[in-house]
């Protein structure tokens, strides 16, 4: 009964955050970066608001979620926010799903923010080049802080699952990231299904590569689906709404087709009227299933 209602109590904090603009200020002082907390009775330790980039402001910081008992093959997990490639901070993973990954799982857990698309600058690939880098931050304080340096899971929702998927299959060339979560991620960037003229879609595309000509190269350097490879794939886990009324379904069921045709360790799992959210019955659900996931493909040592 308290595992239901545990996973009921993340369900609501996911049905308001996942792929949403940011929420207020973190409950951390930012003149206080390290803090402590115990979950499901074990601690762990947050250090917060971290510079890993030369960004100005906010664009390159990440929180990092350490646990006591962790160890030198100790997994990280590296969490990319939604926000359509334009708002939204890395405070969007809620606090009780990171209770469970580190306090309950034992991962390590990062979440990062990245240079947004504004007034035509930050276009695609500057995203990339801010994981690449958040990445290299984190191997490099891997043999001080105690966790794996070489290995990582990326999980995202909307545009931040775009970016997980893309870095995985066509930019991670030290072959680190092991496998991907994908939250209703857009992941073929000139298919119709989301770029006929009057989506909301196909502008948010427009302005986040920064030219409207779908047969534009950068289109396909942009998409997970084009950049796949049998040699680039990594086990994927999918998630979406039928009904989702911004990333069409299509977009999963596609990645997810070419995912299988190359044997690729892959799952996809589609909710019947879902849209682009996580309300609590689908919450549910899609964290039991990525804690599932992980276990099998991704264990926290």
């Amino acid at each position: 009964m308290f595992r239901i209602y545990h996973l009921i109590v993340i369900a609501a904090a996911l049905s308001v955050t996942l792929g949403k603009k940011e929420r207020g200020s973190s409950i951390i002082s930012k003149k206080l970066p390290v803090h402590h907390s115990i979950a499901n009775g074990r601690g762990y330790t947050e250090f917060s608001d971290v510079q890993y980039g030369s960004a100005e402001g906010t664009d390159n910081l990440l929180d990092v979620y350490l646990p006591d008992n962790r160890t030198d093959s100790t997994k990280v997990i590296v969490y990319i926010h939604g926000g359509s490639w334009v708002h939204g901070d890395k405070k969007e993973l809620p606090r009780l799903f990171i209770d469970e990954l580190v306090g309950r799982q034992g991962y390590a857990v990062a979440t990062i923010n990245y240079r947004l698309v504004k007034n035509g600058q930050n276009i695609f690939p500057v995203q990339i080049e801010d994981i690449r880098n958040a990445l290299t931050f984190i191997s490099g304080y891997a043999k001080e802080y105690r966790y794996c340096p070489d290995k990582f899971a990326l999980m995202g929702a909307s545009a931040g699952a775009h970016l997980a998927l893309l870095y995985a299959y066509s930019y991670d060339s030290l072959k680190q990231v092991k496998t991907v979560i994908d939250i209703f991620g857009p992941t073929d960037l000139a298919d119709p299904s989301v770029r006929a003229q009057g989506l909301e879609s196909n502008d948010i595309i427009v302005n986040y590569l920064g030219t409207a000509d779908t047969a534009a190269t950068v289109v396909k350097k942009a998409s997970p689906y084009f950049q796949l490879r049998k040699s680039s794939g990594v086990p994927t886990i999918l998630f979406h709404g039928t009904a989702d009324e911004l990333v069409n379904v299509k977009q999963s069921e596609k990645l997810y087709k070419k995912l299988k045709e190359l044997q690729v360790p892959a799952q996809l799992e589609l909710y019947p009227g879902g849209k682009h959210d996580l309300p609590p019955q689908i919450a549910i659900d899609v964290f039991s299933k990525i804690i599932a996931w992980l276990k099998q493909y991704y264990p926290a040592v």
